[in-house]
């Protein structure tokens, strides 16, 4: 959906049952961001709207760099 600061609102369509909506949320990250899956991981937020996720091999400039990249991509 786009930045809040260095907030990333993202709208999942998953349903938030046994943890499937994390699970959708850290697979299209690592996706989106060309990760192997392992290297997203929830750290923050399990049953709530507002998460905190774990990116191993980026930091936030790498993670901001890339989705941007994607956007562009997309269009």
């Amino acid at each position: 959906m786009g930045w809040l600061g260095d907030t990333l609102k993202v709208k999942i369509h998953a349903p938030a049952l046994d943890g499937r909506a994390n699970e959708a949320l850290c697979a299209f990250l690592a996706f989106t961001l060309g990760l192997p899956k392992r290297s997203v991981s929830l750290v923050q937020g399990e049953k709530s709207r507002q998460k905190l996720v774990q990116i191993d091999g980026l930091d936030m400039a790498g993670v901001k760099s890339r989705l941007l990249v994607q956007a562009l991509k997309s269009k």
